[in-house]
């Protein structure tokens, strides 16, 4: 079968491509988003789409018990060599299907870690799954783009270097995604590696309806880390705050 997208692009040269975002910068993320928004202080977190652990250890450092969940490797081996805390786990699942049941007090999903799949079912099934990882009045985060705010700030074409690694990529919409392919040549060997990413745009009531579908009430939509209210035409995320009924 062929490898989708998500399976090529979080490998190393990921890590490389995002290093800018660093577990300081996670670190208040998650400062903010226990201040600003209504989240219990205690209890079990699933951290789904973890990635190399950046948001998990932030709540980790902040007294929650963490399962952190990601498909790729090379991301979750990253996330455990810099795992000290017994309270912190890591496994490995694709977000589609995931053995949790009942048993999360909060499950966040952040950095645009959703609208990855092509068909909107799935997409819709990684948000039941939320919910069913979740106990009842669970709550869940999902901090996700907003298309509006995308496709006005849209940079086609960008470049830089890093660590003797030229970077090049290309942003474009299509298909009701917006999509970016990566190049990255290395200074030494000129080898070239290319990447793909792509990102379903649901619009807010797109996602309102998939929460509500799920099992969530209590919808609140912020529009940036501030969380401040979501205005369309302005704000440059949409972050969903719900609870599992």
């Amino acid at each position: 079968m062929a490898e989708e997208w998500f399976e090529r692009s979080f490998r190393e040269d990921y890590v490389l491509v995002y290093q800018h975002r660093d577990d300081s910068a996670a670190d208040e993320e998650i400062a903010n988003l226990l201040e600003r928004l209504p989240v219990k202080d205690t209890g079990r977190v699933l951290d789904l789409c973890c990635g190399s652990g950046r948001h998990s250890r932030a709540l980790v450092r902040r007294g929650y018990e963490v399962v952190g969940v990601d498909l790729s490797p090379v991301l979750l081996q990253l996330a455990e060599e810099q795992n000290n805390d017994p309270r912190l786990s890591f496994a490995r699942c694709d977000m589609r299907n995931i053995p949790y049941r009942d048993e999360f007090d909060i499950v966040v999903n952040l950095f645009t870690s959703f609208g990855y799949f092509s068909s909107d079912e799935e997409n819709a099934q990684v948000i039941r799954n939320m919910a069913q990882a979740l106990k009842t009045n669970g709550e869940v985060v999902i901090d996700y783009l907003n298309p509006a705010y995308v496709t006005s700030h849209l940079v086609p074409h960008s470049t830089k270097h890093v660590n003797g690694m030229f970077i090049e990529e290309k942003r474009w919409i299509e298909d009701g995604a917006v999509k970016k392919r990566i190049w990255i040549t290395d200074d030494t060997d000129k080898e070239k590696r290319e990447y793909l990413e792509q990102v379903r745009l649901f619009s807010v009531e797109q996602m309102i309806a998939m929460l509500e579908q799920a099992g969530f009430g209590q919808i609140q939509v912020f529009g940036n880390y501030q969380f401040e209210p979501y205005i369309a035409s302005q704000s440059p995320r949409m972050i969903f705050y719900a609870i599992k009924q």
